[in-house]
């Protein structure tokens, strides 16, 4: 069916974004400003509930919305689609970003103006990038909320935080200029932008392309390197949205464009095979590695940056299988990841706002001065690590149970990943809410109230997505999955078995172990390590670590860079000739790539 709703879910924000830079003028002083962005928050939570609503009440009766914006002017006119996937997507964006802008009224002190009218940007340009019906839109929307996202990790201005920032955008532009590349590839093939396509005159190459820039854009294993310096340097609601939904988008991308694929044998080279196989290497490297960075770090944010990139292995693992079982397993993860590690970061931005540091040497014993941080860090804590009844242990059941159908290492792997979470976790809790409590703590105090709440609610849903698990895949990730395999079933999965129970058990037990054996061995502890150069920690970090290959490269670009400079005659016949030159080795490039 036709309707303006997908549109107005996407213009709206845009929208109240001028409105924030319009009327909240910066000669308001703070309270004034924060009372008009509090009256535009709930406008923007009763004007997107009611738009989301009613798409999903059309969706549930088995209809598709289409929406259109001029059109007779493609491929420039906009495109939007609403299927179960893209419903369920921008009900969970929508649901963390709110939690995310009520949160930061107590949390943001500086540039309300700014910081709140790119978070409305990113909103909408986060729900268009979901709605989006063909490439062009998608690559619009999530080049639009790249750039609003580059603004908020900046917020600060500080030093730390420019440096972060110009790694994300750089990074982030490699990953657009690799999408951008594939929609190109993708339209001289076929004519058309409507989907990523293999086929025998060469078409395999869009497909790969495409895929290294959800890559980027996901954070994963080895084009990670942006995402551990971007979350210390953000404020910490802006790192919530950024782990719990911004490098969804990328697994978003996959799902979307590359998973129907992942099926389609192409004759003589088996391409869907190899495009699944690729995904779930980058996936399994990206939880293990990802799981023992995270297990060194005395930052608490940086901590939770390498789970990040940990837990989008299982997501990637799951849709690499290109099974029912696990699409079902990697959406599930995806959503429940939102949730609980959106919430993770909401408690240490609690932590950082009433202590003042992010450094596990300087915290502890925070538990009787701020215990509604502490619970529900706790409650965040176990789901990452896929513990009952809590909602990681439902979605890490599913994808269990889809790689025990694969192959029994994927099964392993997901074991000893789960294990150093939960030890990484330990860590994490032990060192900042239990032990002593610090000098310079005595002072400290539970977080306002507008920061608790948020905290609050996404404890209650990680239960709440836990406890009723069968319930969740069957009538949303079942319905999410709707078109993209068929046809449509219920997916019976056994969750609270001996099996599952005594798998949570073993994993919790060999977690305290793996923890209290680092830890006698100073692998591992609150404050930062310096080991010897031939010491094998000193060798696995630097192994582990591809920042120093990005940062050789740069080196050596920024050297070619400083020659060429001073070998150009400045003559502008001769960099015209060049760049008429590059053109046209670009140009035979693609033509011999594509025939």
């Amino acid at each position: 069916m036709n309707s303006n709703l997908p549109l107005l879910t996407v213009i709206i924000p845009f929208f109240l974004a001028i409105v924030v830079v319009s009327f909240v003028k910066e000669r308001f002083n703070r309270v004034q400003q924060l009372r008009l962005i509090m009256v535009i928050i709930f406008i923007v939570a009763i004007v997107m509930a009611c738009l989301l609503g009613l798409m999903l009440f059309e969706i549930l009766k088995g209809n598709t919305i289409h929406s259109a914006f001029l059109p007779q002017v493609a491929p420039f006119g906009l495109r939007l689609q609403v299927d179960g996937l893209s419903i369920v997507m921008a009900l969970v964006g929508f649901l963390l970003w709110l939690a995310v802008s009520i949160y930061s009224i107590s949390y943001i002190k500086t540039d309300l103006v700014s910081y709140y009218s790119l978070l409305l940007i990113v909103l909408g340009a986060v729900q268009g990038t979901v709605l989006a019906k063909d490439l062009i839109s998608f690559y619009v929307f999530l080049e639009m909320a790249a750039m609003a996202t580059y603004f908020l990790i900046i917020h600060k201005r500080s030093v730390d935080a420019l440096q972060a920032g110009y790694k994300y955008i750089v990074m982030t532009l490699i990953g657009a200029f690799l999408i951008l590349l594939s929609i190109i590839l993708v339209y001289v093939d076929t004519g058309s932008y409507e989907v990523i396509v293999v086929t025998k005159s060469g078409g395999i190459i869009a497909p790969v392309l495409f895929l290294l820039g959800c890559f980027v854009k996901a954070g994963v294993v080895p084009l990670h390197t942006w995402l551990p310096d971007a979350h210390p340097a953000a404020p910490s609601p802006v790192s919530a949205f950024l782990s719990g939904m911004m490098i969804k988008i990328g697994a978003y991308g996959i799902i979307r464009f590359i998973f129907p694929i992942l099926n389609f044998d192409l004759p003589a080279t088996n391409f869907g095979e190899i495009l699944s196989s690729l995904i779930m290497s980058i996936g399994v490297a990206s939880m293990l590695i990802g799981v023992l960075l995270a297990l060194l770090q005395t930052d608490v944010k940086r901590l939770l940056a390498y789970h990040s990139i940990s837990q989008m292995g299982y997501i990637l693992l799951g849709i690499g299988m290109g099974t029912k079982l696990g699409l079902a397993g990697g959406l599930y993860h995806l959503v429940n990841h939102t949730i609980f590690k959106g919430l993770l970061f909401l408690c240490m931005g609690a932590v950082i706002y009433s202590t003042g540091t992010r450094k596990l040497d300087n915290l502890g014993g925070l538990w009787k001065r701020m215990p509604i941080t502490t619970s529900t860090c706790i409650i965040a804590a176990l789901a990452i690590s896929g513990i009952p009844p809590f909602n990681g242990f439902a979605s890490k059941t599913v994808l269990a149970e889809a790689v025990a159908n694969y192959n029994f290492v994927l099964k392993f792997v997901m074991m000893v990943t789960a294990t150093l979470t939960f030890a990484s976790f330990l860590k994490l809790i032990s060192y900042t809410f239990f032990g002593e409590l610090k000098k310079q703590l005595i002072t400290v105090k539970e977080v306002p109230l507008l920061m608790q709440l948020p905290m609050i609610v996404l404890a209650i849903l990680c239960v709440l997505l836990g406890i009723n698990a069968q319930f969740v895949l069957n009538r949303f990730i079942v319905f999410a999955m709707i078109g993209l395999v068929q046809p449509r079933s219920i997916l019976k999965i056994e969750f609270w078995t001996q099996g599952t129970v005594l798998d949570a058990l073993f994993i919790i037990i060999l977690g305290f172990i793996a923890y209290i054996t680092a830890s006698k061995l100073g692998l591992i502890g609150r404050e930062k390590k310096e080991f010897e150069m031939e010491s094998f920690m000193a060798k696995l970090v630097k192994y582990l670590s591809v920042d120093r290959i990005y940062c050789n490269i740069a080196i050596l670009v920024g050297k070619l860079c400083k020659k060429l400079d001073s070998v150009h005659p400045r003559d502008l016949n001769v960099h015209l000739s060049w760049v008429i030159l590059t053109l046209i080795a670009l140009f035979v490039t693609l033509f011999f790539a594509i025939v």
